[in-house]
Order: structure tokens, then C-alpha cells, then sequence
């Protein structure tokens, strides 16, 4: 007899999951409204599947060379690509990447896609964000003095994870109204650099150790490259800054 199942799931793998569900039914409710045919959906959704998944590798395997270098074997090389996480920046351009390439050989623009896409990136990455906060990763810099709510809750670090969960969702509802009152704008540049920006300053409080290397941590320097690479885009064409050419 067994009366019960006892199934223990991974918070993260979870609500990774369902945010990805989310992410993968909003944007399947958009399709019509953009004109996207069911079948190229279904594509958009494979390609996005397979970039984020190798970006992601592949980002959190360049940030272990230095220590492949210093400790190499065959044994350790298979170890970091087989065990290796998943790192959200490096998954957003390998999403970014593989639309590129679908967008290149089918027969839709840019601005089509990305306006239909762009609302489901900070969905997807914010039922994330709970899972790291549910993991205990992600985490941020010790409090001097730990706060307790209701006698309750107990805070001794700052809850980064919580302020990006915040941060995203709101950004979701934001990109949704500038979205709807300016068809004109494109809302991927405007995700990219209110993200960037975000995420260069929510650095500063994190306190888990692997940060990266001269003084900013690894997602605060590709945070300034996404900056820098609009700033000099405005500069050059400031008509253009926010629009969809």
C-alpha cells in the first residue's frame, strides 16, 4: 500500500517553468494582433528555446575559464559544461540571436516580432526571480541590522531577488501601456536599457561571491555594453533613438 506520493521539486526548476508557460501563452495570445501565422509561432518558440538554452551555457562557461585554466583537465572540462547553470543575460541574447536568424530567412520585420516578444521577457524572467528567492540564490549583501516583520519574516540580507521581481513585473505593465499608446517605439531597446540599467545598479547589493572581475561583476559590464551601445546609436542618429529603424 502507499497511500501518499511524496515528490520533492526544486522551487527554481519550477517556477522557472511556470514563467516560461506564461511567457509562452502571453505571447501566443499576441500572435493575431500582430499578424503572426500559428505555424511561424510555433518556430518563433523552438528557436527561442534552443538560443536561450545555448546562450545561457555558453555565457556561464566563459565566466569558468579562469578556473578550467588554472585547474585543467578533461575530467573538469566535461564537469563545467555538463553541470554548468544557466545565465539569464547570456540565454537573453541567445534568444535575441536565434530571432535574428529565424527573422532573416522568414517573412516578418524586426519591429513585428520584437514588439510581440518584448512584454514576455521580463514575465518569464521575473517567475525567476521567485525561484531564486525560494533557492536562496542571488542573494544579497548581509544587513547590519536583521529585520523581522511580524515576528515572522526573517531578513538578514538585502533582498535583491525581491527588488528585481518588483522591478519586473512593473516593467511588463510599462512596456504594455508605451506599447499601446506609441506604436512606433521599439519596446525591445526600451527593455533592454530600463533592464540594463536596473541590473547595473542592483549589482551593487548582491552579496553571493562569484561577482566577476575589475571591480563590476560580469552582468554590470555587459549592462554598460547594452548602455553604450544605444547611447552611441542616439548619438549618431537621436531622431531614431527609440524608434523601430
Amino acid at each position: 500500500m502507499c497511500p501518499y506520493i511524496y515528490i520533492a521539486l526544486p522551487s527554481y526548476t519550477v517556477l522557472a517553468f511556470v514563467g516560461g508557460l506564461l511567457a509562452l501563452l502571453f505571447t501566443y495570445f499576441r500572435i493575431d494582433k500582430f499578424g503572426v501565422l500559428f505555424t511561424e509561432y510555433i518556430k518563433i518558440l523552438v528557436v527561442c528555446i534552443i538560443g536561450g538554452f545555448l546562450g545561457g551555457k555558453m555565457l556561464f562557461i566563459m565566466t569558468q575559464i579562469p578556473n578550467l585554466i588554472m585547474n585543467f583537465s578533461v575530467n573538469n572540462m566535461l564537469h563545467i559544461i555538463i553541470h554548468s547553470g544557466i545565465v539569464f543575460y547570456g540565454g537573453l541574447f541567445g534568444v535575441l540571436i536565434a530571432l535574428k536568424i529565424y527573422i532573416k530567412h522568414s517573412q516578418y520585420e524586426e519591429p513585428t516580432i520584437y514588439r510581440m516578444v518584448a512584454p514576455a521577457i521580463p514575465l518569464f524572467h521575473g517567475f525567476g526571480r521567485i525561484g531564486c528567492l525560494f533557492a536562496g540564490c542571488c542573494y544579497g549583501k548581509e544587513l547590519s541590522s536583521p529585520i523581522d516583520l511580524f515576528h515572522t519574516i526573517h531578513i538578514d540580507r538585502i533582498p535583491t531577488q525581491l527588488f528585481e521581481v518588483i522591478f519586473e513585473f512593473t516593467l511588463i505593465v510599462a512596456i504594455l501601456i508605451i506599447g499601446r499608446k506609441h506604436k512606433e517605439l521599439d519596446l525591445l531597446k526600451i527593455y533592454l536599457l530600463s533592464y540594463a540599467t536596473f541590473r547595473f545598479m542592483n549589482e551593487f547589493l548582491r552579496g553571493d561571491e562569484v561577482r566577476g572581475i575589475f571591480l563590476l561583476s560580469t552582468s554590470q559590464w555587459i549592462s554598460v555594453a547594452i548602455i553604450a551601445y544605444y547611447v552611441v546609436k542616439w548619438l549618431i542618429k537621436p531622431k531614431t533613438a527609440f524608434g523601430n529603424k
